[in-house]
């Protein structure tokens, strides 16, 4: 489906790299009980794109006040969010600081957990006597999932859960009510038709939450009119409420799809022996090895388990362990897997890589540096330097890091 490949126009936070986590439009949310909620557009900014990355804005708006807080995080914006958010880590002396990269100023900052702190603080005061639900605007339900990872990292997850009931999509309910009207739901496109806002900004995490709640707020009148009828500093209507309420996710969902990724993300690990090597080369073959390796995490498959079918019964092990991957893969990418295990199993033989896919259209995009998470570019990375970035993480890999740090970084908790 189309709109689900429109992440790279959709601003901001653009698609997940490695696909672990389910597109908005797989399955339509199971909604929250009748109550009272209070609705709040909100999203945030990250260093990239991995669950073990760290959040650098997160805001919040509704129509009577707005919450917005840079964060400075430990480790450098990787160039797909640099150049997504316009901002990026400089050293100014001995200190660390957040730049806008537009005007070139210094953006205060706050460390993650007393951010989050504060933007519960705000929370609490706006769900008053009810519950909050967070309406945000994504292709892929990774925002919800790094903010309640982050949450639990500080021990705020249970107070978080005590103020919000669940987060809502716009990006679902667009493309579910605009399906017949327009091709692309994303958050330019749809500001352009339903909000008469042909300029309207999506690099900064306050303008998004401000538009995602513009747009569960026209798509709730139920006919076109101008946004914002009700005046300025009105609050939520009757039939905008129902309709982020039906279509919520509970925050409990976020946290299952949150373990469910875990889980994923422990088996792909264990097949680090094999394709660590293989994550050294050019970035086409990195996003195939990705691929493959997906396929086997998906299946349940460890490492183990293949490396014993192979000393027990060579090529005819792996074909019996492989077999439960004929519904989800093509016959290329079992055959694919076969060859590369048994390279790597058998030391006489050579070790071999996957193959890469790529048409003109991906190495196009890819030679104007609108991929995801562009970690080939050296436009961005370059500029980066050891001397302007002293405590370099894996969260920026750059063309010239070292072999080790790009292997750190695609093989972390959260690796790609």
């Amino acid at each position: 489906m189309e709109m689900v490949s429109e992440a790279k126009v959709n601003g901001g936070d653009m698609e997940a790299p490695t696909g672990e986590l389910l597109p908005a439009l797989a399955e339509k949310p199971a909604g929250l009980p009748p109550g009272k909620y209070s609705l709040v557009g909100w999203d945030m900014d990250t260093t990239g794109r991995r669950l073990i990355d760290e959040i650098c804005q997160i805001a919040a708006y509704t129509p009577k006040q707005s919450y917005s807080q840079y964060i400075m995080p430990y480790g450098d914006l990787n160039p797909g969010a640099r150049r997504r958010h316009n901002v990026r880590v400089v050293t100014v002396g001995r200190y660390r600081m957040l730049k806008d990269t537009n005007t070139h100023k210094i953006l205060k900052t706050k460390s993650e957990i007393s951010a989050l702190s504060d933007f519960l603080d705000w929370l609490e005061k706006e769900k008053g006597d009810g519950s909050v639900i967070l309406i945000y605007h994504e292709p892929r339900r990774l925002s919800p999932t790094m903010l309640l990872e982050a949450l639990t990292r500080y021990k705020l997850l249970d107070r978080f859960k005590s103020i919000v009931a669940g987060f809502a999509d716009s990006y679902a309910l667009a493309a579910d009510k605009c399906k017949s009207t327009v091709k692309s739901v994303s958050l330019r496109v749809l500001a352009r038709v339903l909000l008469d806002a042909d300029t309207l900004s999506v690099d900064s995490a306050l303008d998004r939450a401000t538009a995602a709640y513009r747009i569960v707020e026209h798509l709730a009148q139920g006919e076109q009119q101008e946004v914002g009828a009700g005046g300025e500093g009105a609050s939520a209507s009757k039939d905008m409420v129902e309709t982020a309420r039906v279509w919520a996710r509970p925050v409990h969902t976020e946290l299952e799809a949150l373990a469910k990724l875990k889980k994923l993300l422990e088996r792909q690990n264990t097949f680090r022996p094999v394709f660590a090597p293989l994550l050294r080369s050019a970035r086409p073959e990195r996003k195939r090895v990705t691929q493959l390796r997906r396929l086997l995490a998906d299946a349940g498959l460890l490492y183990d388990q293949l490396k014993d079918a192979w000393q027990e019964q060579k090529l005819t092990g792996l074909e019996k362990q492989l077999e439960s991957l004929s519904v989800s893969a093509k016959e290329e990418d079992i055959k694919e897997l076969i060859e590369i295990f048994d390279c790597h199993f058998d030391p006489a033989k050579e070790p071999k890589g996957p193959k890469p896919r790529v048409n003109n259209r991906n190495r196009a995009a890819s030679s104007a540096g609108e991929t995801g998470e562009a970690e080939g570019s050296t436009s961005e990375s370059q500029k980066s330097s050891p001397q302007n970035s002293p405590n370099k993480t894996s969260n920026d890999v750059a063309a010239g890091d070292s072999s080790s740090q790009t292997v750190a970084a695609q093989e972390a908790v959260a690796a790609n």
